[in-house]
């Protein structure tokens, strides 16, 4: 070792350094070190003084680094190196961590020497990695917030939520509501959280190669339909929604139409060729029954035949109206007095149920621009299907309107409650079916048919869940939605 590198005032200043100091000779042998590589790279200076600089290079650099020290040696200068790269160095037991390196000459009277300069850069990339990281997160965060779609930021460490003012809108749920997935999922999907939490992970396993559509509750009760199309980054996701309520029942009332005109088309012909017969059973029944007013227990038999004619014509005559077109003839409607109109006809039937009607009003939410009868009809079909299930004593039926806004529009809302039993959860998903139906007689139809004219109306019909009975809810256009 040339004798100035033996100064103790060098060695002093060599030791002092913050940053660890390497003093190379021409052919690449160390010559001093610092503590701070010694602490650094597991060496001792005994172990490491007189090794080729190579026996701290990453292994795979090993081959290369020759050429690029004597290029060095060749111009001397003061710079850093790896500029816009990043450098490892091997410790003793072959593990590497990050560095930064800077070179500078020494010329010495016995040859050139070079000074590397050494930090440990652990903690500057960690702190760099987190800085991009969160710029990243911040980035994402404002293009979620922005987007015109329902979008949900997800971060998968925490299952912490984030959501946009589109999703807010979509749904109504605050968004100090949905800041965590599983209470989020239990809000929106209710008693399906967990299925729906099951699939969402069957998705993430195979990288969300489709949307799915799904079923939620918003926060006033209304459920909707929404695609969901999820992506993920690193371990955040990005979920997008899209209502398609409208565009599912766009493509169901058009199949339904369809079906509708083939089941009326049929019934109209089996009408018209069962009503001769009918009526030719009917006139034979009526004239069978003047010879047997001295049997009274054949006459009961005729009695029940013609009750069944009269209840199949009944049911043609149900289907066809079902199936047939609906043409409206609008006009202002007072809600109160028509409900109470046909909760008198209700009453009429149902002579043997002390039941009553209690009505409640807004003033905004009283008249409305509807078909009279068809409108009538409606609730005669919701009163029915209540009665028949209440009490025979303390039965009610009430009936509330107020004016809601949601999807921007202005909405008549009628909640009819009763205090019967209530429904299951197959009833409660199936009751607008047509030909479903729980009684013993009747055809399923009429909660069906309250479904279609709600519809021709540009109105909804829903079942919400109620602790108490049954609630039924209606909405009306507060105003003509073709005017």
């Amino acid at each position: 070792m040339p004798d100035f590198l033996e100064s103790k005032s060098l060695r002093l200043i060599v030791e002092s350094l913050p940053t660890g100091m390497i003093i190379v000779d021409q052919a690449g042998r160390i010559e001093m070190l610092n503590r701070r590589v010694e602490e650094w790279t597991g060496y001792t200076r005994e172990e490491i003084c007189g090794q080729l600089v190579e026996c701290l290079i990453p292994e795979r650099y090993v081959a290369n680094h020759p050429r690029h020290r004597d290029e060095y040696f060749t111009e001397p200068r003061v710079r850093p190196m790896g500029v816009n790269l990043d450098l490892y160095a091997r410790r003793k037991d072959g593990s590497e961590f990050p560095i930064d390196i800077s070179l500078h000459p020494l010329p010495l009277p016995t040859g050139m020497y070079v000074m590397v300069h050494m930090v440990d850069a652990t903690d500057r990339r960690a702190r760099e990695a987190l800085q991009r990281h969160e710029e990243s997160l911040r980035r994402l965060q404002f293009m979620v917030e922005n987007l015109p779609a329902g979008a949900i930021y997800v971060s998968l460490d925490t299952q912490i939520l984030l959501v946009n003012r589109a999703f807010v809108e979509m749904t109504g749920y605050p968004p100090s509501e949905l800041s965590h997935l599983m209470p989020a999922f239990e809000l929106l999907f209710q008693n399906r959280a967990t299925e729906v939490l099951q699939l969402h992970n069957q998705d993430q396993t195979t990288g969300f190669p489709v949307p799915r559509e799904l079923l939620i509750h918003c926060r006033d009760g209304r459920q909707a339909w929404v695609e969901v199309a999820a992506y993920r980054y690193n371990n955040h996701e990005v979920w997008l929604w899209h209502d398609v309520t409208e565009r599912l029942a766009a493509q169901e009332q058009l199949v339904q139409s369809e079906r509708l005109a083939a089941i009326g088309e049929m019934m109209t012909g089996l009408a018209h060729e069962s009503r001769n017969a009918l009526q030719r059973a009917r006139a034979s029944l009526d004239m069978l029954d003047l010879d047997l007013e001295q049997r009274p227990d054949l006459r009961t038999l005729s009695h029940r035949a013609v009750t069944a004619i009269e209840e199949l014509q009944r049911l043609y005559e149900e289907v066809r109206n079902y199936a047939a077109p609906i043409r409206l003839e609008r006009r202002n409607v007072d809600l109160e007095e028509i409900c109470q109109e046909t909760w008198g006809y209700v009453q009429q039937d149902h002579r043997d149920k002390n039941a009553t009607l209690s009505f409640e009003c807004q003033d905004q939410a009283r008249v409305v621009d509807i078909d009279r009868h068809r409108a009538k009809q409606v609730f005669r079909n919701i009163m029915e299907n209540a009665i028949s299930v209440l009490p025979e004593s303390g039965g009610v039926i009430e009936i509330s309107t107020k004016q809601v806004v949601f999807n921007d529009q202005t909405w008549i809302e009628v909640a009819i409650q009763d205090n019967g039993p209530g429904m299951s959860d197959e009833q409660q998903a199936r009751i607008f079916e047509p030909f479903y139906t729980t009684k013993a007689r009747g055809t399923g139809l009429g909660m069906a048919i309250v479904c279609r004219i709600m519809a021709a109306h540009g109105g909804l019909a829903s079942v919400r869940p109620s602790e108490r009975g049954a609630l039924i809810i209606l909405h009306f256009p507060a105003t003509d939605p073709e005017g």
